[in-house]
């Protein structure tokens, strides 16, 4: 759905968060940049030459990744469906997968596998884990502070 330039990493991060299907890269080789936005993505991007090259953008033109999510807001409306959020990858963007158990158990810390047995998921990607915790419980505070 989105491309967001390199300047916007954070921004990329907490969509990701949000469960929105969000390409960035620290830096685009030639014509990369191109190729995401002609597969149907929304360029995100705060560089003024590279809107004259594109009709689908959103302009950013704040610093905190608080504003910057308000902007795409105000374009687009972002969902308010928790459901959705925590289903990507935070680091490659893959939608994460239910982990089978027993690959759940040798791969995540012991007190994490028995507190959240169910609720670990992998990046079938890059193969990273992921569960609930206080790091994720103070994303989740900061979105609703933020107003999501």
């Amino acid at each position: 759905m989105f491309v967001a330039d390199s300047m916007l990493g954070k921004l990329a991060r907490y969509l990701r968060i949000m469960g929105y299907d969000t390409a960035y890269q620290s830096s685009y080789p030639d014509k990369r940049l191109s190729e995401l936005v002609m597969e149907g993505r929304i360029l995100l991007t705060r560089n003024q030459k590279t809107v004259r090259l594109y009709s689908d953008f959103i302009f950013i033109d704040c610093d905190l990744v608080k504003d910057q999510l308000k902007v795409v807001d105000s374009t687009l409306k972002l969902t308010r469906n928790q459901r959705d959020w925590f289903t990507r990858c935070l680091t490659c963007n893959s939608a994460l997968s239910k982990v089978d158990t027993e690959v759940a158990r040798e791969n995540v810390p012991d007190f994490v596998f028995f507190k959240y047995p169910e609720r670990i998921l992998l990046c079938p990607t890059c193969k990273r884990f992921y569960w609930p915790g206080t790091h994720r419980e103070r994303m989740v505070e900061r979105l609703k502070d933020w107003g999501f």
